[in-house]
């Protein structure tokens, strides 16, 4: 069994790119990573995060929007400032490479990053959204965690409303026909927990009855009307889509690389691709 690096110690400088696939009407880049000159997967584990939807199954995935809200704060901090360098590595490494990746004329000199990370009203540290695959060439391993007790999970099974851990791979880089691109995190095994409910074993205390009404005091309750309970994460200096709620997933079928390509990459795993709006 091979282990996942741990976020915290990824050199992100490391990120090595195929050269682009063309993949229907998209560019496909695959990304590997650089581990003392043997360039292999890089896969990753997350902090325990929480689960907010069922899958909304298309074909040959399943998609979950997964909240960056954990059961311990600072590992969930550190997760999101990963992603945001990883963005980062990403948009620097697209500009070096924009002559090659991208198509750029007089007419359309720009390129447009699709964020990992999605707002969602009344949550500051916004959302994943995450494609869990099933086709003929890679399955996500779906694990239902009870009591410590595991078992598999069909991708139609996966509960909302709890807690999952993930392997994630950084898997490869999309772009479409208007110069839109964004970074597909591959979910590799996903384990969902149900949350802990609280007991509460109280029991009636034995009063004699009075002839006496209880009285109780209600104190006024103040409305402010000026309280706005929805937070939203703003977004410097990155170019955003027409649409902000588009998703593309890569489909990448039976792709190779060429043979410039570093002869050490592997041979890319295909993943359906489809467009959510």
């Amino acid at each position: 069994m091979v282990e996942p690096y741990k976020f915290s110690e990824i050199n992100l400088n490391k990120l090595i790119y195929s050269k682009p696939k063309q993949s229907g009407n998209k560019k496909v880049v695959l990304i590997k990573y650089n581990d003392n000159n043997k360039p292999g997967n890089l896969v990753f584990q997350t902090p325990t995060i929480y689960n907010l939807t069922e899958p909304d199954i298309k074909k040959g995935y399943g998609e979950i929007e997964v909240a960056l809200h954990g059961k311990e704060k600072h590992k969930t901090d550190d997760f999101i400032s990963f992603l945001l360098k990883l963005e980062n590595q990403v948009k620097q490494d697209a500009k070096v490479n924009a002559s090659s990746w991208f198509d750029l004329n007089e007419e359309n000199e720009s390129i447009n990053f699709q964020k990992l990370i999605r707002e969602m009203d009344g949550l500051d540290s916004g959302i994943l959204k995450l494609k869990l695959i099933k086709n003929n060439d890679f399955e996500t391993e779906l694990i239902n965690n009870v009591n410590n007790r595991k078992t598999k999970l069909l991708l139609t099974e996966v509960p909302c409303d709890c807690w999952c851990k993930m392997l994630l791979e950084v898997y490869a880089i999309w772009i479409n026909t208007n110069n839109d691109f964004g970074i597909f995190l591959r979910p590799v095994l996903v384990v969902f927990t149900p949350t802990e409910k609280k007991q509460y074993n109280y029991k009636m205390i034995e009063e004699s009855d009075s002839d006496k009404e209880d009285e109780f005091e209600i104190p006024d309750t103040e409305i402010n009307d000026n309280i706005n309970t929805n937070i939203f994460m703003s977004l410097n200096n990155i170019k955003q889509n027409k649409n902000n709620n588009t998703t593309s997933v890569l489909e990448l079928d039976n792709l190779k690389l060429n043979s410039e390509d570093s002869s050490s990459l592997l041979e890319s795993s295909s993943v359906t691709s489809s467009e959510k709006s």
